[in-house]
């Protein structure tokens, strides 16, 4: 019985270098391999080159600002009031980009980076979107993050699913058990192999997304290459625990396969309908149908019923008189602001409603391992609701920032010539990098302690076999 455990001790290291030249012999996986590196080296490079343009768009937006104020000096005389000019004048904003944010490409294909605010009525300038393909924003884009989510479970299952099957299906099955190894090692031994292959391609995609576009290695970089290691062993252990079950090949597949779609598509698309039927609300469609009416009914009342409130809103000029028997550029803001006011409300309550739903998202990733990696890579690429719901909180507090530096130049009734670009206040949205979203990653690493936790009832039932057993007789026999 004693030289039982040396005689293991010795056959374990060849037993591996027998599997590791079964798996680099087998082409099909090699070939799959190669696919699933080039995939993500070109998710990568394409991303990096949306980002370029993105920060091309942004660059030339001063420029492009400079030339609307010398278009509309041509256009209009010194002496014109300015509250015409600033009718026409439209101060462009942007979500900087990260370096991440090549990475994942999240609501930036549904939400503009780049936006032109005009010193009327903020809400319908807040809420309206791009024209954009509606089948590009359905399929999504080809970043990164679609690499890793989805197309690396894939590949392990393909290259693992039959990990205990194709013994039955090749015959081999006693004489594997007969070796003095337990059949859970065996399978240990492929996964583990199978799993540093997958993990070198994943580790080789992150080292070249450092290189190609400057990613700092700091504690980010760090915890995300955790993320997507433990995504990786989450799928190894769920296949594990299916071979576990002794079924066929084609039986395992299946059984991947669906828990692929489920995780992947069906449970993210039922828990999305679930979330917004729980936490409804009013589109930014109608928000700016609202403000639209209130502020077009105050063409029909009387010139008192618009500036009551926004001086009531705005006592600094309530003293500023203002004709009440004519059209005035005064007056028309005011009737701007108040529609904006109408609405606030119902604006405050839009917002907290898409909050709730990022709260429920996050929550539901404790639960849905790829929701979980997307909610880490979407926050430190800056494309998450969160960060879309604080550009616009920004936005908001960069129109008030206008109206402070306008109102005074409208009221005075100032002209053309009062009017200078270079004092008018900018905004960029900062993009730098975002904390890491630790809901996303104690989802993925709850999920994975928790199918850990079935590992030894699976040991128990791949062991449970009786040419196993006749192996372990004839080895003690032996012995």
């Amino acid at each position: 019985m004693s030289s039982f455990p040396a005689r293991l001790l010795v056959r374990v290291p060849s037993r591996a270098r027998l599997e590791l030249r079964q798996v680099l012999r087998a082409r099909m996986v090699l070939v799959a391999a190669a696919l699933l590196l080039v995939a993500g080296v070109a998710a990568i490079v394409d991303g990096a080159a949306r980002v370029a343009r993105e920060r091309e768009v942004i660059a030339a937006l001063d420029p492009a600002l400079r030339e609307e104020e010398s278009y509309l000096r041509e256009t209009h005389a010194q002496e014109d009031d300015l509250g015409l000019v600033l009718y026409y004048l439209a101060m462009p904003v942007a979500h900087e980009p990260n370096e991440w944010t090549a990475l994942s490409t999240g609501l930036r294909d549904v939400h503009p980076y780049s936006r032109h605010l005009r010193f009327t009525g903020l809400v319908p300038q807040l809420y309206k979107t791009d024209i954009a393909n509606p089948l590009k924003q359905l399929s999504g884009s080809f970043d990164y993050g679609f690499v890793l989510i989805f197309l690396v479970p894939l590949f392990i299952i393909g290259v693992s699913y039959d990990v205990r099957s194709r013994d039955d299906d090749l015959g081999t099955e006693p004489l594997v058990c007969s070796q003095p190894t337990r059949l859970s090692r065996v399978l240990a031994l492929r996964l583990a192999l199978r799993a540093g292959l997958v993990s070198a391609v994943a580790l080789a995609l992150l080292a070249f997304a450092v290189a190609w576009l400057g990613l700092p290695l700091d504690a980010r970089a760090g915890a995300f290459a955790l993320a997507s290691l433990a995504y990786i062993a989450l799928w190894f252990v769920l296949v594990f625990l299916v071979a576990s079950l002794r079924r066929s090949s084609a039986w395992n597949a299946i059984s991947l396969v669906g828990v692929w779609i489920a995780w992947c598509v069906l449970l993210p698309a039922l828990v999305n309908l679930a979330i917004i039927t729980a936490s409804p609300a009013r589109g930014g469609v109608e928000l700016t149908l609202a403000q639209r009416q209130e502020m077009n009914a105050g063409w029909d009342r009387p010139k008192r019923a618009t500036l009551d409130p926004f001086f009531a809103r705005r006592p600094e000029w309530a003293q500023t008189p203002v004709p009440e028997d004519r059209f005035s550029w005064p007056w028309y803001y005011a009737m701007h602001e108040v529609g904006d006011a109408h609405v606030a409300r119902q604006v405050e309550d839009y917002h907290a409603a898409l909050a709730r739903r990022e709260q429920w998202t996050a929550r539901a990733a404790l639960a849905l391992p790829p929701l979980a990696l997307e909610l880490v890579l979407d926050r430190m690429a800056g494309t998450d609701m969160a960060t879309e719901l604080a550009f616009r909180d920004s936005m908001v507090a960069y129109h008030e920032q206008l109206k402070q530096y306008f109102y005074p130049l409208v009221f005075n009734h100032k002209g053309l010539a009062a009017f200078g670009i270079d004092h008018v206040p900018r905004h960029r949205f900062d993009g730098g990098p975002r904390p890491l979203h630790l809901s996303g990653l104690a989802g993925l690493l709850g999920v994975l302690a928790l199918l850990g936790a079935a590992i030894p009832l699976a040991v128990r039932r791949i062991d449970a076999t009786p040419w196993l057993e006749e192996a372990e007789r004839r080895a003690a026999t032996r012995a």
